[in-house]
């Protein structure tokens, strides 16, 4: 299992989420995988890979082949999470703690929360027990997609997806 965890590309650091995956690092599956941006490198340690950006078709790539997904609440971040059926742990960045220059990304995720489409951590010691509903939420997700659609359909999805 990998762990792909991004900040997007704001201008503001996200230390706040980035904190709060490290300091549950020693509990999460490897590698993890951290898309940091403009939030300076907290720390160095085995199994965790730093990358500041990455290109749109790299950043399908880690969506894609990561099982487990903590994401700022980007809009476009959230899409193609989305669209790979996946059920992301969403932390948005905040006015109050200077990480946004307002609070659009709070109202994204209560609209995508009460869908359960995404699992909401506001603040970093929420991710534990985000984690856990995600990943619920994804294997349940994926059942159901199993069951509804005929094998071949889930192949041609797959193919298009990588």
């Amino acid at each position: 299992m990998s762990i792909f965890v991004s900040v997007g590309n704001a201008t503001q650091p996200f230390n706040r989420m980035i904190e709060g995956v490290l300091s549950l690092s020693d509990k999460l599956p490897k590698p993890i995988y951290i898309q940091h941006g403009n939030t300076p490198v907290l720390e160095r340690r085995d199994n965790v890979i730093w990358v500041k950006y990455l290109s749109l078709e790299n950043f399908k790539k880690y969506i894609i082949k990561s099982e487990l997904l903590i994401l700022h609440a980007g809009a476009g971040s959230l899409i193609h999470a989305i669209k790979s059926g996946k059920v992301p742990v969403v932390m948005p960045r905040k006015l109050a703690y200077k990480e946004h220059i307002d609070d659009h990304q709070m109202e994204l995720v209560q609209v995508l929360g009460k869908e359960n489409r995404i699992v909401i951590a506001m603040e970093p010691e929420d991710i534990e027990a985000a984690i856990n509903k995600a990943m619920e939420l994804q294997e349940s997700n994926c059942s159901k997609r199993n069951k509804e659609q005929p094998k071949m359909l889930s192949l041609v999805r797959d193919a298009l997806l990588s």
